[in-house]
């Protein structure tokens, strides 16, 4: 079954027409043609570095260096497959990031204290904001390799052929990495969320005014709980996956609910890195 995310790879009739008028210095074009891809590349970029600022910061470089290379796509293959090409290699090889150093010397989100008292004071949106915010941390327990793996092969459901070009593996080899990224977050997982397993004592509820005193969530400014309509679910079809899954299908489920951001900023971005 055809997923939205798999889609992301079929080209559409004109992308190389784009591509040739792009190269002919028509900028209007290399803006169209980017733009079936800045949306992607942000919600990946946000799920890897869980910073939104990050996540624009890493968008941005990828857009350029698509930009600049752009001359070297021979037709070989399909657009987006190149293109995805160099967001993964990106993604591998860039800098680690502020929240990723912040996890490296921090104690897990799970390992907060909570904090019971006036919890019906507190909005259900910042709620939201906190479950969205840990559960996409959790990721982190995971290697760049293996989150991305995770990221492009479970939560987007990118087609394993397609993944395994992507990461220049055999399929084997990439259904083997995915597996054993699967195996490490559903381990990591699996002992410490309320939402995942009812016996775990860690509640979103309880750890959000913890993490609003501690400046990780700002009530009046949400960072994950804002600028979508519609979660990544929504965007994929679903599968029947039988019961005895039920734990990874929770945990592919909580990460499927969070949102798929369309940010106004990236279209003033592309706008930008056009015209330059």
């Amino acid at each position: 079954m055809n997923t939205i995310a798999k889609q992301q790879f079929l080209d559409e009739p004109n992308d190389f027409l784009l591509i040739q008028e792009s190269l002919q210095g028509n900028k209007k074009s290399l803006e169209s043609l980017l733009a079936r891809h800045k949306d992607f590349i942000y919600n990946l970029s946000l799920r890897m570095f869980l910073d939104p600022d990050d996540a624009m910061d890493a968008t941005q470089d990828i857009l350029i260096k698509v930009i600049t290379s752009l001359q070297s796509f021979q037709g070989k293959s399909q657009f987006r497959t190149w293109l995805y090409r160099i967001v993964v290699n990106h993604f591998l090889n860039s800098e680690k990031r502020k929240m990723e150093q912040w996890i490296d010397r921090s104690s897990n989100i799970s390992e907060i204290k909570s904090q019971a008292e006036n919890e019906d004071e507190i909005p259900e949106e910042t709620i939201e904001e906190v479950r969205i915010l840990c559960s996409t941390a959790m990721l982190m327990c995971l290697n760049r390799e293996q989150r991305l793996l995770y990221i492009l092969g479970e939560v987007f459901e990118i087609d394993h052929n397609i993944g395994a070009t992507l990461f220049q593996l055999t399929k084997g080899n990439y259904r083997l990495k995915l597996y054993r990224a699967k195996k490490d977050l559903l381990e990591f997982v699996s002992g410490r969320c309320g939402l995942i397993n009812p016996s775990n004592s860690c509640r979103c509820k309880k750890k959000t005014k913890v993490l609003i005193q501690e400046g990780k969530v700002n009530s009046k400014q949400l960072k994950f709980n804002s600028s979508f309509t519609q979660s990544v679910q929504n965007i994929l079809y679903q599968h029947r996956i039988p019961l005895s899954y039920k734990i990874q299908i929770d945990m592919k489920n909580l990460f499927q609910e969070n949102p798929y951001q369309i940010k106004e900023e990236l279209d003033h971005l592309l706008e930008n890195l056009v015209k330059s």
